[in-house]
């Protein structure tokens, strides 16, 4: 009889603490799935009509896919000294998707991605208006979840810029993120 009770107890237990165990693993996978959005600033290293370093923002939307991969949407905005003497306003609109390996119950998820958009570069008058161009890029970084909600990112994106990728970019960013 003692040990029947012995066992029953053990088995309780057992049962128990794997059901609090899955609870917690669904909270985290559905905190995981959640979209966010994302502000980055940092330096725009580019070889378009000329050759330096502006300042960049960005601005970007995540929708996971699942828990490994997730499509991004975003805009870039940066101002470029060009070769012929003025500054540009050059416009990213483009789409990723990436693949992610989250770390530390999905709190740190370094990545990986590939994407495409539109370079948009608005020279002045004087210089000779809009130049459009498509761009395909790729990505590297991570992002760490300080709170299920608040979180920071770290990125390296290169991109081509037209055909034959004639011009071409590095973007080293650092923002932070909001589940929302």
């Amino acid at each position: 009889m003692s040990t029947l009770r012995s066992t029953l107890a053990l088995a309780g237990l057992l049962a128990a603490g794997l059901s609090v165990q899955a609870r917690a693993q669904s909270a985290s996978l559905e905190r995981d799935r959640r979209p966010a959005v994302s502000l980055a600033a940092g330096a725009f290293q580019f070889d378009l009509s000329g050759t330096g370093t502006a300042p960049m923002v960005a601005a970007r939307a995540e929708l996971p896919l699942n828990r490994y991969f997730l499509a991004e949407g975003g805009l870039l905005v940066a101002r470029p000294e060009q070769q012929f003497g003025g500054k540009t306003t050059f416009f990213v609109p483009e789409a990723q998707l990436q693949a992610q390996a989250p770390l530390a119950g999905g709190r740190v998820a370094p990545y990986l991605g590939l994407g495409a958009g539109y370079a948009i570069d608005r020279r002045t008058s004087t210089f000779g208006g809009t130049r459009s161009d498509p761009t395909f890029s790729a990505a590297t970084g991570v992002r760490y979840w300080v709170t299920d909600q608040l979180g920071l990112r770290g990125e390296l994106r290169v991109r081509g810029v037209g055909a034959g990728f004639g011009g071409s970019a590095a973007e080293w960013t650092l923002g932070t993120a909001w589940r929302l």
